[in-house]
C-alpha cells in the first residue's frame, strides 16, 4: 500500500508540473468555437419493448459544412450483448440537436457510426448557408510513454461554464491486439473528446481499445466472461488523427456498406493444433468452410487451408478470442481491395505453401443495417434476411426465403396473435414472401381488403407453423 500511495503522489506531482506546460486558456478559447454538445433523442427497442431515451455527448465540428463527430457507443445497434437475448437491440436516433458553447443551436441529421472506433457522425442542417469554424487534426508519429495530453469534458447542463479541462499521460504504446496509444488519467465519460499535446495541436480523440474477445462471441462465451472483470474495464487511449481523417473523408453512412468481405468460416491456429499438425507457424487462420460464390471461393481457397500471411505480414492469431483482429483487417481493407494471402495446404502428410490473390467483396449487411418496414396495423417491424440469419440457423441461402420479425409492439394484433421477434415469415395470407418489399406490398393490400383474419406461415426454431391473427379494423 505504501508503494501505491507513493506512486500516486508522484503521479499527481508530475501531473501538476506537466499541466504548467499547457496554455489551457489559449487552447480552450480555440476549442470553444468548434466544440459542441450533441443532444440525441433515441428510440431504443428490444423485441416487444420500446422506450425513448436521451443522450448527451461532447462533439467536434470537423468541416465547414457542419460535419460533427461524437461518441456513438450509446446508440450502437451492433452491440454484441444483443446476442444474449437472441435478438437485436436497436437504437434509432429520432432527433439530434447540436449546441455550440455560445448557446447557438442547430438541428442535425444522423449519418452513421464507425463499427470499430464507435465514432458517430451527424451533419448540422442550417436554414441559411453557414460556414462553421472547424477543427483539423494533425498526425504525430513521435508520441512516447510519459507524454501528456489535454482534453475538455462536457459538464452538466445546470453548471456554467460548459467545459472543464483534464490532463492524462501516455502509459503504454500497445502493439497487441493492435497498435494503440494507451493513456492513464482520463475517464470513460470523456470518450470522444479531442486530445491536445503541449503545443495545442489536436492529435486525435479519446477512445477505447475494444477487447477482441468480446467481438462476435456466443452468448455462452459472454456469460462465462462476466466473471472476468478485466474484460469490462475500459482501456482508454488515442484514436489518432490518421484514423479520424480517414473517417471524416468518408463518413460511415447508414445503409452504405463498403467493408471488405472474404467469405469464409474460420478458427484460430492455436499452438496445440499447430503442434498436432507439425506446423511451425505461431498463428494463422484455419478455413472451416468457404462460402459459395465468395471472393475466397473465386480465389480457390479450400476447407482446411491455413492462412498464415496477409499482404506479406504474418497473422499472429493463435487464440479464438483474437479472430476479430483478422476480421477487422479484412473489413478495413474495403470492398474491391486486392489482397494477397500466403496459405498452407495439407495433403498426404505434406504441407504445401501457396500464394493466392483475390479481390474482396462488399460485406453482407448486419441485422441492424438490413432494410426494414413497420406495419401500423399489426404493429410489427420486419426486416430482410441477412447473411447472419442463414449462418446462425444453418439455412440454405439459395432456397430458404422470408423476412424476419424484428419488433412486436405489446398488446398489438401481432403479439396477441402469436408473432414473436425472431420469427421468419415465409408467407402472408397465402402469398410467398421473399423480401421486405414483397412483405410491405402484401400488408398494404391486406389493409385495403380488410379480411377478418390473416394467416402467417412462419419458421421458428427449426419448426414451421401457421399463425392465424384476428383483425379489428
Amino acid at each position: 500500500m505504501k508503494t501505491v500511495g507513493t506512486s500516486f503522489i508522484l503521479l499527481l506531482i508530475a501531473g501538476t508540473i506537466s499541466a504548467q506546460n499547457f496554455n489551457v486558456e489559449r487552447i480552450q478559447r480555440s476549442a470553444m468555437a468548434y466544440t459542441v454538445s450533441v443532444d440525441l433523442e433515441v428510440e431504443v427497442s428490444f423485441g416487444i419493448q420500446s422506450t425513448d431515451a436521451k443522450y448527451r455527448a461532447i462533439g467536434t465540428v470537423v468541416s465547414a459544412d457542419g460535419l460533427v463527430i461524437f461518441d456513438g457507443s450509446d446508440i450502437d445497434s451492433d452491440d454484441p450483448f444483443s446476442q444474449l437475448a437472441g435478438m437485436q437491440v436497436n437504437a434509432e436516433p429520432k432527433s439530434i440537436e447540436v449546441s455550440f458553447m455560445d448557446g447557438t443551436r442547430y438541428p442535425a441529421d444522423f449519418i452513421g457510426i464507425d463499427r470499430f472506433t464507435k465514432v458517430g457522425f451527424c451533419r448540422i442542417t442550417a436554414e441559411n448557408p453557414t460556414k462553421f469554424t472547424f477543427l483539423e487534426f494533425a498526425q504525430r508519429n513521435d508520441i512516447r510513454v510519459g507524454d501528456w495530453f489535454l482534453t475538455f469534458m462536457l459538464l452538466p447542463e445546470f453548471v456554467s461554464p460548459s467545459l472543464g479541462s483534464d490532463i492524462g499521460m501516455v502509459s503504454a504504446l500497445l502493439t497487441e491486439p493492435e497498435e494503440f496509444i494507451l493513456t492513464v488519467g482520463f475517464n470513460d465519460l470523456e470518450i470522444g473528446s479531442v486530445l491536445y499535446d503541449t503545443n495545442g495541436t489536436a492529435i486525435g480523440i479519446l477512445g477505447e481499445l475494444l477487447n477482441p474477445a468480446m467481438a462476435g462471441m456466443s452468448p455462452s462465451q459472454m456469460m462465462e466472461s462476466f466473471s472476468q472483470m478485466e474484460d469490462f474495464l475500459p482501456l482508454l487511449g488515442v484514436v489518432d488523427a490518421r484514423k479520424i481523417q480517414r473517417l471524416i473523408a468518408d463518413p460511415p453512412a447508414r445503409g452504405t456498406i463498403d467493408r471488405g468481405w472474404l467469405g469464409i468460416y474460420l478458427q484460430a491456429l492455436t499452438a496445440d493444433i499447430a503442434e498436432f499438425w507439425g506446423i511451425l507457424n505461431t498463428g494463422g487462420i484455419i478455413i472451416n468452410e468457404v462460402v459459395r460464390d465468395s471472393p475466397a471461393d473465386s480465389a480457390g481457397l479450400r476447407t482446411g487451408d491455413i492462412i498464415v500471411k496477409l499482404g506479406g505480414e504474418e497473422i499472429r492469431v493463435d487464440r479464438e478470442e483474437n479472430l476479430s483482429i483478422f476480421q477487422r483487417q479484412i473489413a478495413d481493407l474495403g470492398a474491391g481491395a486486392p489482397v494477397d494471402f500466403t496459405i498452407l495446404r495439407r495433403h498426404n502428410g505434406k504441407v504445401d505453401t501457396l500464394e493466392i490473390s483475390t479481390l474482396l467483396a462488399r460485406a453482407p449487411l448486419t441485422p441492424s443495417e438490413a432494410p426494414d418496414y413497420k406495419d401500423s396495423n399489426f404493429e410489427v417491424r420486419l426486416r430482410d434476411m441477412v447473411f447472419a440469419d442463414y449462418n446462425i440457423y444453418n439455412l440454405d441461402r439459395r432456397t430458404f426465403k422470408g423476412v424476419v420479425v424484428k419488433e412486436v409492439e405489446q398488446g398489438s394484433w401481432g403479439e396477441v396473435g402469436g408473432l414473436v421477434p425472431g420469427d421468419i415469415i415465409q408467407t402472408i395470407h397465402g402469398k410467398r414472401i421473399e423480401s421486405i418489399g414483397e412483405a410491405k406490398a402484401m400488408l398494404i393490400r391486406i389493409t385495403e381488403e380488410k379480411p377478418k383474419e390473416v394467416v402467417f406461415f412462419v419458421w421458428r426454431a427449426n419448426k414451421t407453423l401457421f399463425i392465424n391473427i384476428k383483425t379489428n379494423w
